[in-house]
């Protein structure tokens, strides 16, 4: 892989993150669209993941390497399974999000509290819909690029994977934003961890599930504003 391509993305695709990111310092931005600030941010942020999958599929293809060569061997059907897999997951999860919620109700003081301390927590249906599929988007894009990508990509060029995998593990910190700056070390381990088992296993749809799983998370955090 050409080493200007490696850093193009390393440090390209957490730049132009980091400037989106600071939409969050201007919660009426998107006021012109009619939707709520977090909604339109998100489906903003899932575009971009989209956009991230594609230029490294471009990459790919002009460098004559193929998904298999960064370790994501699934074809477009078991693609299409894979994803629908995780669809399948995340709504019968924001159903029974919603059933809680419908059924017990919420504490106003703890959803005032969760609003200060968790700002990026999805706080009613349609943020919890867009945000399901922002997580589909940031699961795949985040591995297929920081640990597939960056670490195979950087494998070629003579680097020790194990190496390979901790250089990574930066640039998917500020792939984050301004989320990086006060929760640096919670990205950081994580991506020690996804490194740690793309390199064991081999195999991308691992870190994938496990990506996944992490960030639908934030989907039932609205859950300890129950009364």
């Amino acid at each position: 892989m050409p080493a200007l391509r490696i850093i193009a993305v390393l440090f390209g695709f957490p730049i132009v993150s980091t400037l989106i990111s600071l939409l969050l310092l201007d919660r009426g931005i998107f006021s012109w669209t009619g939707l709520d600030f977090f909604t339109a941010f998100w489906l903003l942020i899932t575009f971009w993941y989209l956009a991230q999958i594609a230029i490294i599929a471009r990459i790919l293809k002009s460098s004559g390497w193929s998904w298999s060569d960064i370790g994501y061997s699934f074809n477009r059907k078991e693609t299409a399974y894979f994803v629908a897999g995780y669809l399948l997951f995340a709504f019968a999860l924001l159903g029974f999000v919603e059933f809680s919620l419908a059924n017990v109700g919420t504490d106003p003081e703890k959803v005032k509290a969760l609003s200060d301390l968790a700002n990026l927590t999805p706080k009613n249906l349609p943020q919890r819909l867009v945000f399901t599929f922002m997580g589909l988007a940031a699961g795949l894009c985040e591995e297929l690029v920081y640990r597939g990508f960056a670490i195979r990509s950087l494998k070629s060029r003579g680097i020790n994977q194990w190496l390979a995998f901790l250089i990574a593990a930066f640039p998917f910190v500020f792939q984050h934003g301004l989320k990086s700056i006060d929760q640096f070390w919670w990205f950081f381990i994580w991506a020690l961890v996804f490194g740690a088992i793309f390199i064991v296993a081999k195999r991308l749809y691992i870190t994938i599930v496990i990506h996944w799983l992490v960030i639908l998370s934030a989907v039932i955090a609205i859950l300890q504003t129950l009364t």
